[in-house]
């Protein structure tokens, strides 16, 4: 990995080269004091991850983030400063990390290891959106469901991703007006198979699976804003404006939990 490091101040540039000493996976290691320094390395030189301070004379930080994105989209943004207040900011220039200085060594080998797992992501077939509402395309066209029953229990099994979920749990959230007796335990396995046969009429059907008395989601073959918002990428986080699959009442927990994840970042 290709990484630079940009801020005014000499020590702090010293404590960054000190702290990834023993970083095995950094081939390369540039300090700059000023932005534009950075810049012409940046346009001459492969460059993996930058972490730039955000308070420096010249060029402000996000505006150098902006710039260096220009320069190669794929470089990631990580942010070492002492200001709380920028965490929004940081969030529309495409970083995908936001470090309060004083950090730790395990503050940067977090960040490194969440670019490095950015960068071997591999693309996916499917892509899923739940902010604000659920979508689903499969090689870049959308995914028509045709019954809305097939489409929620999808979200649902999104939502709960591999940890799945039994048919009695399922019918409390498609059906809560009805008891778990066996007609709604037989409508809940016609409607599973219905989804089961859409997907496979496309190409996917290995994305779901059932086992023992759980049906889940195979979460590592599907492209998905919510799995990208719980593993810290930030880029996702910054599309999230309280609203989470809202056409269904039963997401309002994850919901709330991703509400409280912003919040913290703030």
């Amino acid at each position: 990995m290709h990484v630079i490091c940009v801020d005014d101040e000499k020590p702090a540039l010293d404590n960054f080269r000190l702290t990834v000493a023993s970083f095995l996976d950094i081939e390369s290691l540039k300090l700059f004091q000023d932005g534009v320094s950075a810049l012409a390395w940046a346009k001459e030189h492969p460059v993996d991850t930058a972490f730039l301070d955000m308070e420096m004379p010249g060029i402000h930080g996000l505006a150098l983030a902006l710039q260096l994105k220009e320069i190669n989209e794929n470089i990631h943004i990580v942010f070492l400063t002492a200001y709380r207040q920028y965490a929004l900011e940081a969030f529309g220039v495409g970083a995908i990390g936001y470090v309060l200085k004083p950090y730790s060594r395990i503050d940067i080998r977090k960040e490194l290891d969440k670019a490095s797992l950015i960068r071997q992501k591999p693309l996916h077939r499917v892509t899923i959106q739940t902010i604000p509402t659920f979508s689903v395309s499969v090689a870049g066209q959308p995914l028509h469901l045709r019954r809305e029953k097939v489409i929620e229990l999808f979200a649902l099994l999104v939502d709960r991703g591999e940890k799945g979920i039994t048919t009695g749990e399922g019918i409390a959230c498609l059906w809560p007006e009805r008891s778990s007796d066996v007609n709604t335990q037989a409508l809940f396995r016609v409607t599973y198979k219905r989804l089961a046969d859409a997907l496979e009429e496309v190409g996917i059907g290995d994305i779901i699976a059932t086992q023992g008395n759980r049906r889940f989601l195979r979460t590592n073959q599907v492209d998905c804003d919510l799995y990208r918002i719980l593993c810290g990428d930030v880029q996702a986080a910054k599309r999230y404006a309280g609203e989470y699959l809202s056409e269904y009442s039963w997401a309002e927990e994850r919901n709330a939990q991703l509400y409280r994840m912003l919040l913290s970042k703030e």
